[in-house]
């Protein structure tokens, strides 16, 4: 059970004597973190005593300043499926790439593809009719220096 509490205005309950704006030695002395669990792929934690909209606004940093890779760029040879191209492409630029965006310098217009900006991967996949579905078939190639 996920209990949350938001009070939208600090002065809601002053007419009733009652101050419940926000004070940061208070909030520094009862927030706490508890960690789940935690492993190579992800994290799961607890933020006790704090607000829900501040919640949601870590929630949201995380989110927006992890360093992540996807698919950019599609070459499609011969799709054969009733999935468009554009839809491949698309659905392939959602899949997160598990290499370490650090590693890479960003490619800018007038450079070459190579080892430090690029990463190229080949899919070649086949479905047949009741076959079982594959995972896992996506092949990272190396690219000279």
């Amino acid at each position: 059970m996920c209990l949350t509490e938001s009070i939208q205005y600090s002065g809601a309950y002053a007419s009733m004597g009652i101050d419940n704006s926000s004070r940061l030695d208070r909030f520094s002395n009862n927030f706490r973190v508890e960690v789940v669990r935690l492993n190579e792929d992800d994290m799961e934690f607890d933020m006790i005593v704090i607000d829900a909209a501040i919640a949601n606004s870590f929630r949201r940093i995380l989110i927006a300043e992890l360093p992540t890779m996807a698919i950019e760029k599609v070459l499609i040879a011969n799709n054969t499926s009733i999935i468009q191209d554009e839809v491949l492409a698309h659905r392939l630029g959602l899949v997160p790439i598990r290499v370490d965006p650090r590693l890479f310098d960003y490619l800018s217009e007038n450079d070459q593809p190579n080892e430090k900006n690029t990463t190229v991967f080949k899919l070649h996949v086949q479905c047949k009719r009741g076959s079982p579905r594959i995972t896992g078939m996506m092949k990272m190639i190396l690219l000279p220096r």
